[in-house]
Parts: structure tokens; C-alpha cells; sequence
């Protein structure tokens, strides 16, 4: 009977964190212009752009499968758009393919990519040479302080380590961090340690992606979207 109960109480709990984020994410509740602005334009905009299509077509020229876009992706490009960011890090940055969508916005970005891992790095490279797209890549954080970035991107994997710190130095107080994916047992851990930590200030969860911003003057809020 006990056990009923507790069923019950999370499903009761499940079904009101869906509702807040059916609310939330039209904007619903948000009172920060700044938060529904980026919920309604940027997070879920119904709006496309013809760079998605090239990248695609680009992709599929290179022998990637059809479905290797995914909505993460699609909101990497809005976020930089948006925002008009011009110097990224990625960190995992894998074969290359959200780096694209990073890139392509405008034609002054910077990219600083890590990833260690070889084979994905020499596909990533032949990737860039056939769309003419450059940035850096690194298997290598960044010296603390030597360099700061507008936005950073983390392509989470299982048993990584990295520290709010080791991106407030890489930070100044305008930049955002992008967190994917953040709903995997590990990756959920990961991300409410830095939901919850004060530093951080407006937080948004848009299901598998996490998106922080760091901005000193704002009230520390949450959506879930």
C-alpha cells in the first residue's frame, strides 16, 4: 500500500513538471523579458534558415546519415545568431558536425574545438576542408585566463571532469554555456550541480540541453522548457 502511495506522489510530481514546462516553454509564467524572449524566439523560434539545408546537403555529400541532425544542433545556430557570438569553444567537439552549425551564422566565428579523440578528429578535419569552414582544434583546455570566450559548448560524455571554475575562467561575465545531452544518468547529475550552484544565474532546461548564463546582475531563476 505504501508503495501505491509513492507511485501515486510521483506521477502526481511527474505530470506537474510536464505541465510547467508545457506553460514555460510558450512563455507562460516567464516574467523576465530577457528569459521569454529567448524561450519564444530562440528556444522553440518555428523558424528555419536556408543554412540548415546546405549543412545538410553537406553532411550527406560526406557519407553522413540523414537523421545526423538533431534538434541540438538546430539550437546551437539560433544561440549563436541570436546572440551574434564570435568566439566559441567546444569542448568533445566529436567528427565536426555541430561545429558546423556553430560556424555558420556569419563568416567572422572563431571555434576553438577539443576533442582527444584521433579518428574523430581526422573526420572532422576532411569536414572542414570540403565545406571551407575553419576553426582550431585542440586536444587541450585553454590556460586558465588566457583566453575568454563568448560562448561555450559541452558535448557531455560519461566520467568527464569539468569545473564551474575551469569555465569562469574561461568566461566573461556576457557568456553563455551549452550543456548536451543533460538527461542521461550521468549527464542529469552533472547538470543540476550546475543548475544549482549560485554562480550561475538564469538556467534553462530544454529537455536534452542546458543552456547557462553567468551575467552577475540578474536574479538567480530556472525554466524548464
Amino acid at each position: 500500500m505504501q508503495w501505491c502511495s509513492s507511485k501515486k506522489i510521483n506521477s502526481v510530481i511527474s505530470f506537474f513538471s510536464r505541465l510547467q514546462r508545457i506553460r514555460q516553454s510558450r512563455g507562460y509564467g516567464v516574467h523576465s523579458p530577457f528569459a521569454f524572449d529567448l524561450i519564444t524566439n530562440v528556444i522553440h523560434s518555428p523558424h528555419t534558415f536556408y543554412a540548415f539545408d546546405d549543412i545538410r546537403k553537406a553532411l550527406t555529400e560526406n557519407d553522413f546519415d540523414k537523421d545526423t541532425v538533431t534538434p541540438f544542433h538546430l539550437l546551437s545556430y539560433r544561440l549563436v545568431r541570436y546572440f551574434n557570438v564570435k568566439n566559441i569553444l567546444e569542448i568533445n567537439s566529436g567528427e565536426g558536425v555541430n561545429t558546423l552549425f556553430l560556424l555558420a551564422p556569419a563568416a567572422d566565428i572563431q571555434c576553438s574545438c577539443i576533442e582527444e579523440d584521433a579518428v574523430a578528429n581526422v573526420i572532422a578535419k576532411n569536414l572542414r576542408e570540403k565545406t571551407g569552414l575553419q576553426r582550431e582544434r585542440t586536444s587541450l583546455l585553454p590556460s586558465p585566463g588566457k583566453q575568454r570566450y563568448d560562448a561555450i559548448f559541452v558535448n557531455l560524455k560519461e566520467g568527464m571532469t569539468i569545473s564551474i571554475e575551469t569555465l569562469l575562467d574561461l568566461s566573461h561575465d556576457e557568456t553563455f554555456w551549452v550543456f548536451h545531452p543533460i538527461h542521461g544518468s550521468w549527464g542529469k547529475q552533472f547538470w543540476q550541480d550546475f543548475v544549482h550552484d549560485e554562480r550561475t544565474r538564469v538556467t534553462f532546461d530544454a529537455k536534452e540541453t542546458g543552456i547557462i548564463f553567468i551575467r552577475p546582475g540578474y536574479n538567480k531563476l530556472h525554466y524548464t522548457v
